[in-house]
């Protein structure tokens, strides 16, 4: 193989790998409506690089290499920022938190989802809402918060306000969903009844949003949002490796929409190890927890349990069960 035809085949992968990136943040991503247009899908992805793009980033310096090694799991921090048009990304309050763990050696990974209204403590913050964090010392604070909840060290995170979910979703041909309750909820849109569902880029962005269909709240919907991921991710798979060339288009725009330090041969060898992992070896979870109160603010108090899943998740890279 001739060094231009490596140089390009890890250009390939690597915005291969970025824009499965974009897809998990813009899946995790909670729009708040203004005007009743944030649901509405633009024509189609731009190649002009949007005002809040897909920033990835170590999360301590080159603290990764042992991980990327398989020496131990590799953790990547994923946040959706609920920042609007103008604002920054890293200076809004996090709608939504979820740690991805991958063991390079078994090729599994799992993802585990944080409430956004969790109650914890904030590093020099005192005790609020985990999505305080973001707002209150940018991703940084956030991760630190997320390593003294859990005791995971975090490698990489990737931050946005992407809400360009319709778009990646229309171009993939839509995804297909399995919808396990009635989903009618008139503040996010969704209009969903159970069984196997095929979501255009604005019916999966509904269904990302949805919280108010269930007891649960905003667990389930942290759960919805790690079943969108890996349905995504596995659709996105499935149509790259296909054929590439059709996806041309969308991976040069998510090429010009990514912001990060990081070297070419880091990407490539980040890119190898997305596509390493096969979705049915993925598992999601949600924090174990419940909503209550504290003061006039309702909030979610995870519950102790979730330390042997923090511990496990350290260990292993996978949460193991159901």
């Amino acid at each position: 193989m001739t060094t231009r035809s490596r140089d390009a085949r890890a250009t390939r992968l690597a915005a291969a790998f970025l824009a499965l990136l974009v897809l998990v943040v813009g899946v995790l991503v909670v729009v708040r409506a203004q005007s009743g247009k944030a649901d509405t899908p633009s024509p189609g992805p731009s190649l002009t690089p949007v005002a809040t793009p897909l920033t990835l980033e170590p999360a301590h310096g080159a603290t990764y290499v042992p991980a990327l090694e398989g020496k131990r799991p590799l953790f990547v921090l994923v946040l959706g920022s609920d920042a609007r048009p103008g604002q920054g990304i890293d200076k809004e309050r996090a709608d939504s938190i979820h740690i991805i763990g991958i063991n390079l050696k078994t090729q599994r990974a799992t993802i585990l989802g944080i409430p956004r209204d969790s109650w914890v403590s904030i590093p020099g913050h005192g005790t609020d809402k985990i999505n305080a964090s973001l707002s209150d010392g940018g991703p940084q604070l956030t991760v630190k918060t997320v390593e003294a909840l859990t005791g995971i060290h975090i490698d990489f995170y990737a931050i946005t306000s992407f809400v360009g979910l319709t778009n990646m979703v229309n171009t993939l041909g839509g995804v297909t969903v399995r919808v396990t309750q009635p989903m009618h909820d008139q503040y996010s849109h969704s209009n969903f009844n159970p069984g196997v569902q095929h979501m255009s880029g604005k019916q999966a962005l509904e269904y990302a949003r949805d919280r108010h269909s269930f007891l649960a709240g905003d667990l389930t919907r942290s759960k919805n949002q790690g079943t969108l991921m890996l349905d995504a991710l596995a659709k996105f798979k499935r149509n790259f490796w296909d054929n590439p060339v059709l996806l041309f288009g969308t991976l040069k725009s998510v090429w010009l929409n990514v912001r990060t330090s990081l070297p070419a041969q880091l990407l490539y060898r980040l890119a190898l190890t997305a596509a390493q992992i096969k979705a049915s070896n993925v598992n999601n979870f949600v924090v174990p927890a419940t909503t209550g109160m504290e003061g006039a603010e309702s909030v979610v108090f995870i519950s102790p349990s979730a330390r042997g899943l923090y511990a496990q998740m350290k260990r292993t890279g996978t949460i193991s069960g159901h």
